[in-house]
């Protein structure tokens, strides 16, 4: 029989009680040899700060030399309540703790570096914690800390990748293992031992790399949502579930702001033609999202709609452009330099056109970029993107998409298609936003 991997997000064990419900959702699958990946301790109030921003502001306190007494004891605290509601001993992380506490007095050390350490700490507390609760249950269970886990990364801090060539190794030394594996999801370790993380919401990367070295059946995504929807539901209350899509469907709608799933996800499980399945913590009956490696074509042409707001525009231009070689390396390079993500780029003759959704080290680059260039910035901008298989070779489709756009007086500022063929990217203003995503959902979807 095949195995599967599931993975529970910080809300499904932001408490003791969902902590429990976990438990019992592992315990109805034991059938099937779950292998358990777990984020850290979610939020269980509006207003409550995560774990991971937690440990970030007490980082950043730690590096600086200023006192961090309050911030780790907030964060000591948090899981103690946890532990003594689950009349657990604080003996199952003490080990964890003493670890953390090593890793805060060693500051010499580069800052990005220092923060994946203590980002770690994160899904270490929060595994341990899930794996007394599973043998207390009479679940024969074995936590896994990240010098086991054998994710060997590149040295790419804050954002590590684990290279196609190390997948295998994950977990290499456990394949026969009866006992559940539970694992830190986010973490790594570089190839001369450094703790790296794999970025924000990296724990269903570390289920699709657990997944692809066991070959399993499937990889669960539970979370607080059942699957993934036509649009987001907080802009649009009824827009539909999406029963079954794509790899590259999925792909998209994660680059682009769908957050039931994190973009690096999808690499291993496609190479090794996974299937994922998007399900519901709190609602464990609830059908949710198959995402598979083919094509999937329904009656609509466009299948779902996603949005990343607080976007900065860049508009770059020179007259150096025209008819010369080099000129979009050169500029390229300098985002590189600093490490700054691009998202969405549209060229003409002697400009170009690109959006970042962070801000790090954007003043750096821009100062770069006007030794050679004229760059002004545009702040409060969204990123609208339109997908689906449908789209293929379909007439009229960018039509009906910017003219939806004109009918609800939206202005379009910049179009990018990928050249799968099965998105459309545009920016709007974040004021047009929610006016934008309902017309094109109405007119488009439903």
């Amino acid at each position: 029989m095949g195995r599967i991997v599931m993975k529970f997000g910080g809300t499904s064990v932001a408490t003791s009680s969902r902590i429990l419900s976990v438990a019992e959702i592992i315990r109805s699958r034991l059938h099937q040899r779950p292998l358990v990946v777990v984020s850290a301790v979610g939020v269980s109030f509006k207003g409550e700060s995560k774990i991971t921003d937690q440990l970030e502001s007490l980082a950043e306190l730690a590096h600086a030399g200023k006192p961090f007494d309050s911030n780790l004891e907030a964060i000591r605290t948090k899981h103690e309540k946890i532990i003594e509601e689950l009349e657990l001993s604080w003996d199952s992380v003490a080990s964890t703790w003493e670890l953390l506490t090593k890793a805060i007095a060693n500051t010499n050390r580069p800052y990005r570096e220092f923060l994946d350490e203590i980002f770690s700490f994160g899904e270490r507390f929060s595994s341990r914690i899930l794996s007394a609760v599973l043998n207390n249950k009479g679940i024969p269970a074995r936590y896994i800390d990240v010098d086991e886990l054998g994710s060997i990364t590149d040295q790419n801090f804050q954002d590590a990748t684990v290279p196609v060539e190390n997948e295998e190794q994950v977990l290499a030394g456990f394949r026969d293992e009866e006992r559940i594996l539970v694992i830190p999801g986010f973490v790594g370790r570089t190839p001369d031992g450094r703790i790296t993380t794999l970025g924000r919401g990296g724990s269903d990367y570390t289920a699709a790399l657990v997944g692809a070295a066991f070959e399993v059946d499937e990889i669960q995504i539970w979370t607080d949502v059942s699957g993934m929807r036509s649009a987001d539901p907080r802009l649009v209350p009824d827009a539909e579930r999406l029963e079954v899509i794509s790899f590259d469907e999925a792909k998209e709608l994660a680059s682009f702001g769908a957050r039931v799933l994190h973009p690096k996800t999808i690499e291993p499980a496609m190479r090794k033609n996974i299937p994922v399945v998007i399900l519901n913590t709190f609602d464990p009956q609830a059908e949710g999202t198959t995402i598979r490696n083919e094509r999937i074509k329904h009656g609509k042409v466009i299948k779902a709609i996603a949005s990343k707001t607080g976007v900065i525009r860049l508009d770059i231009d020179s007259t150096s452009m025209l008819g010369a070689s080099g000129y979009l390396a050169r500029l390229f390079n300098v985002f590189a330099k600093y490490e700054t993500e691009i998202d969405v780029v549209a060229t003409s003759e002697v400009s170009v056109s690109l959006t970042v959704n962070n801000s790090r080290n954007l003043d750096k680059v821009i100062e770069e970029l006007k030794t050679f260039s004229n760059v002004s910035l545009a702040h409060g901008k969204t990123i609208i993107c339109v997908v689906g298989e449908g789209m293929r070779h379909t007439p009229g489709v960018s039509g009906r998409v910017f003219s939806t756009m004109g009918t609800a007086g939206v202005n379009v500022e910049l179009i990018s298609q990928g050249s799968s063929e099965i998105n459309i990217t545009f920016m709007v203003d974040d004021k047009d936003a929610e006016r934008a995503i309902k017309a094109l959902y109405y007119a488009c979807i439903s």
